[in-house]
């Protein structure tokens, strides 16, 4: 949504654009050994960016233009990827269960719908692509099962695996 928007969120939650995906660059720092940013330590710049996304609201959809995306880029399942590297697997199973909520039954299976403020009421198409689409959403809804089932939930992706240890 343009800045300019009169709902633009003032802030960005979501793993490409948002405190989710920065604080993996905290993560990364930490893990290279860097002591300080900012007079404070990576660890608490990791930290408070995810206190950021756990107390932003998400995963509710409270208005127009506030958490309408699912995808791995700027929603839900990129978000949720983000926390199972901090083992917070409560969290990851909410994140996990809006999916299910929001998935579209379209005959052959099921595919999510994401807004965008171009794109009308009924929101952009249905994608099937890893970044905005069914198979990035898939993806992280089978790690989830993954990590519930006793995997490794710190386990790399090819996302962010210089962000974990």
């Amino acid at each position: 949504m343009p800045d300019d928007h009169p709902d633009a969120e003032p802030t960005s939650f979501g793993w490409c654009h948002g405190a989710a995906g920065t604080s993996l660059l905290f993560a990364a720092l930490d893990r290279a050994g860097l002591e300080e940013v900012g007079g404070r330590t990576p660890a608490e710049w990791h930290d408070d960016c995810l206190r950021s996304v756990r107390t932003s609201g998400l995963p509710a959809r409270v208005r127009p233009g506030f958490w309408d995306n699912d995808g791995r880029c700027c929603g839900t399942a990129g978000v949720g990827g983000v926390l199972l590297t901090t083992v917070d697997t409560d969290w990851a199973v909410r994140l996990g269960d809006a999916l299910l909520e929001r998935a579209v039954e379209d005959g052959a299976g099921l595919c999510w719908r994401f807004a965008a403020a171009d794109a009308g009421p009924e929101g952009l198409p249905p994608g099937i692509g890893w970044m905005q689409g069914a198979a990035g959403i898939a993806a992280y809804l089978l790690r989830l099962d993954a990590v519930l089932a006793g995997a490794r939930p710190t386990e790399p992706t090819l996302d962010w695996w210089w962000a974990v240890s």
